[in-house]
C-alpha cells in the first residue's frame, strides 16, 4: 500500500476518534448516524470512501469501536479507544 493510502486511512482514524473526543465520549457512545453519514461521509471523495471502510474494519479488529446495527449502522467507541483518546 502506497504513503499517499496510509496518510488517507491515518487522517480518516484521526477525524473519527477526534469526533469522540470533541463528543467527550464514554465507553459505549456511539458515533453520531447524522454526523457519520451526513457530515463526514458526504465530504470523502470516492477513493477516501473505500479507505474509511477499511479504517473501520481496522479499529474495529484494533478493539477501538464496536459495530452498532441500526438502519444506519453506526459504532460505539470502547474502553480501549477511550485510553486512545486520553
Amino acid at each position: 500500500m502506497g504513503q499517499h493510502q496510509e496518510a488517507i486511512k491515518t487522517a480518516i482514524k484521526d477525524e473519527i476518534l477526534g469526533h469522540f473526543r470533541e463528543m467527550r465520549a464514554k465507553p459505549g457512545d456511539l458515533l453520531p448516524v447524522r454526523w457519520l453519514y451526513d457530515d463526514f461521509m458526504a465530504s470523502l471523495s470516492a477513493k477516501e470512501l473505500q479507505a474509511l471502510e477499511e479504517v473501520i474494519s481496522e479499529m474495529i479488529r484494533e478493539g477501538l469501536i464496536e459495530y452498532v446495527g441500526g438502519a444506519k449502522p453506526t459504532y460505539a467507541v470502547t474502553d480501549k479507544g477511550i485510553d486512545i483518546l486520553c
